[in-house]
C-alpha cells in the first residue's frame, strides 16, 4: 500500500508536463503589426495603381479622346470638337506606334474613323467610303460606289456656325450609303475633281473627308488605301465642342 502512495504523485507529475510543454508552445510570441500609418500608406498606394492601371487599359483597349483639328471633316465635325473614339471593334493599337499590334474588325462604309496616315504618320479623322472590294470613282466632284453614285441631293449653302466657309462660296450636299447619310461641305470656287475608279485592296478602307475641298485623304497618292492596322478607332460621339466660344448644341451629340 505505502509502495501505490508513493508512486502515485511521480505519475500525476509526468503526466502534467506534456500539458506545460503544449503551453509554451502556444504562447510563442507573435509579430507585430504595422503601425496604423504604414497600413493605411499601403492601402493609398494599391488604390492608386489600381486606378492607372484601370485607366491605362481603358485608354489603350477601349476608348480613347480626340480632338479635331482644321475644318476638313466639316459640317460633321468642327475645329475644336472633342470627340470619344471607340477602339475595340478594329483590334489593339499601343502609344507610339503606327500599326495596331492585332486586327480584328473592319469598318462599315460611312464610318467616322480615326486613322495614322501613311503619309506622315499623324492621327487624322476621314469617313470610310469603300471597303475591301469596292470599286471608287469620282466624276466632277461625285463619287460613285460600285457604279451608283452616293449623292442624295444638294442642300444649299453652307451655314455660317458650322462652316469655315463663306456660305455665299459653299454648299451643303447630302450623301449616303446603305440608308446612312450625312452632309458634304463643297466649295464653289474650287473646279470640279475626278478620280478614275479604283478598287479597294483586301485589308484596306477608302477614306474620305466630309469637306471634300479641304481634305488629305485617299485621293491623295500618297494616303492612298489605308491598311487596316492603320485604324485606330470609330468616332461615335462628341463630348465637348468649343473654338472662340462653347457650342453648347453639340455637346453630347452622336456622330452621323
Amino acid at each position: 500500500m505505502s509502495e501505490d502512495k508513493a508512486d502515485k504523485p511521480a505519475a500525476e507529475a509526468s503526466a502534467t508536463e506534456p500539458k506545460e510543454a503544449k503551453s509554451a508552445i502556444v504562447a510563442k510570441p507573435k509579430p507585430a503589426a504595422p503601425p496604423p500609418e504604414e497600413g493605411r500608406v499601403a492601402s493609398t498606394v494599391r488604390t492608386i495603381a489600381g486606378a492607372f492601371l484601370l485607366a491605362f487599359f481603358i485608354r489603350i483597349v477601349l476608348f480613347e479622346a480626340f480632338e479635331i483639328d482644321g475644318p476638313s471633316m466639316e459640317p460633321t465635325l468642327l475645329n475644336g470638337d472633342r470627340v470619344v473614339v471607340s477602339k475595340f471593334p478594329f483590334g489593339l493599337f499601343l502609344p507610339f506606334t503606327d500599326d495596331a499590334v492585332a486586327s480584328w474588325g473592319m469598318p462599315d462604309a460611312g464610318d467616322v474613323v480615326i486613322v495614322k496616315s501613311p503619309a506622315d504618320g499623324v492621327d487624322i479623322v476621314k469617313r470610310v467610303i469603300g471597303t475591301p472590294g469596292d470599286r471608287i470613282e469620282i466624276r466632277d466632284d461625285v463619287v460613285y460606289r460600285n457604279g451608283e453614285s452616293i449623292r442624295e441631293r444638294i442642300l444649299g449653302p453652307c451655314h455660317e456656325d458650322a462652316s469655315s466657309e463663306d456660305p455665299t462660296d459653299c454648299e451643303w450636299v447630302e450623301e449616303g450609303i446603305a440608308g446612312r447619310t450625312w452632309r458634304t461641305s463643297h466649295s464653289l470656287l474650287s473646279p470640279p475633281e475626278s478620280m478614275p475608279e479604283q478598287t479597294v485592296p483586301p485589308g484596306h478602307i477608302f477614306v474620305l473627308g466630309d469637306h471634300r475641298d479641304r481634305s488629305n485623304d485617299s485621293r491623295n497618292p500618297r494616303v492612298g488605301m489605308i491598311p487596316i492596322s492603320r485604324v485606330k478607332g470609330r468616332a461615335e460621339a462628341i463630348y465637348w465642342s468649343s473654338d472662340d466660344f462653347i457650342r453648347w448644341d453639340r455637346i453630347f451629340t452622336d456622330l452621323d
